[in-house]
């Protein structure tokens, strides 16, 4: 891999992926929506290309690159808070998607990579179980996104990575999920609250996520697709306890506070097996040693580590 696309580029994702790429000496085009865009997270001298996304189709009209190895699709509306539940928009993001791998075949590039969620799994199955929680319209986006996209890229001859994320953290990540909520709580003093937390989960460090991403690009991947994730999966209790750890003794989780809310997660699903034998990928450090860094970043944070 010499020269890279990536949609969402300026997102928390995105801007880790730039960052990893440039790392190992690839050309990225960085696109963007439009020029009120926020390009603060994007290195001096990356390439920037604005389009929206209901113009993404047209991105062969914007670039005149076609030596481009990998296109990766993470541009997707709506991934925190109430908009979850947005069906219009998580609908718009299945045309978005879809419109990429027109886009990326009209540039000629030799792989199509498009990120998914863990909750997909969830949705597989949603017409055989009870819980029919609005959280679960972004996982079941994510899945007909997917579903659409096999199709789709078969019929246009482009290999497709769908790369199937899980709880991604560190960094400057605000999004409200569950580490990012459980040190911003810490932070201000207040006691974070919980179902009691005994699903398994396979949290992932920002950094490792892009590495993973780039790792895809880079070699010859075999699978059509792939979980990202550490390979040591825990039950999310003993991570929020860890994180307790880290900060120290005089802090509290309210673990237990919150209702469950039905939703059965599998320790089979966090299985890295393909994604190591195809490309090598290990994580770089433990959880514990993430945390300790994604504090330090946090602005303001003031924690006495142990």
């Amino acid at each position: 891999m010499k020269k890279a696309l990536v949609t969402g580029a300026n997102g928390y994702i995105g801007s880790s992926l730039i960052k990893e790429l440039q790392k190992n000496n690839i050309e990225v085009i960085a696109v963007v929506r439009n020029r009120d865009s926020r390009i603060d997270t994007l290195p001096d001298n990356v390439k920037i290309v604005y389009c929206e996304l209901d113009s993404i189709s047209s991105l062969n009209e914007l670039i005149q690159d076609r030596d481009i190895d990998v296109f990766y699709h993470l541009a997707w509306q709506g991934t925190s808070g109430s908009e979850r539940a947005n069906y219009q928009l998580q609908l718009l993001n299945a045309q978005y998607a879809c419109d990429s791998a027109v886009a990326a075949k009209n540039l000629n590039c030799k792989k199509l990579i498009c990120t998914g969620t863990i909750t997909e799994r969830i949705a597989e199955n949603i017409l055989n179980i009870d819980v029919k929680a609005e959280n679960t319209i972004y996982g079941i986006a994510k899945h007909t996104t997917h579903c659409l996209l096999e199709v789709l890229c078969e019929k246009l001859e482009l290999p497709l990575v769908w790369a199937r994320l899980s709880n991604i953290y560190g960094g400057h990540n605000l999004t409200g999920n569950i580490i990012s909520y459980t040190l911003q709580e810490l932070q201000k003093g207040n006691k974070p609250s919980f179902s009691k937390a005994e699903q398994p989960y396979d949290l992932m460090y920002i950094k490792d996520a892009a590495r993973a991403l780039y790792l895809l690009g880079k070699g010859d991947t075999r699978e059509a697709c792939y979980f990202i994730g550490s390979g040591s999966p825990r039950i999310l209790k003993e991570y929020l306890l860890a994180i307790k750890d880290v900060y120290g003794h005089d802090s509290e989780l309210g673990l237990g506070e919150k209702p469950e809310d039905g939703l059965k997660y599998d320790v089979d699903w966090f299985d890295t097996t393909d994604l190591v034998r195809d490309t090598g990928f290990t994580t770089e450090n433990t959880f514990e040693h993430n945390i300790k860094e994604t504090i330090l970043e946090m602005d303001g944070v003031k924690v006495q580590m142990i």
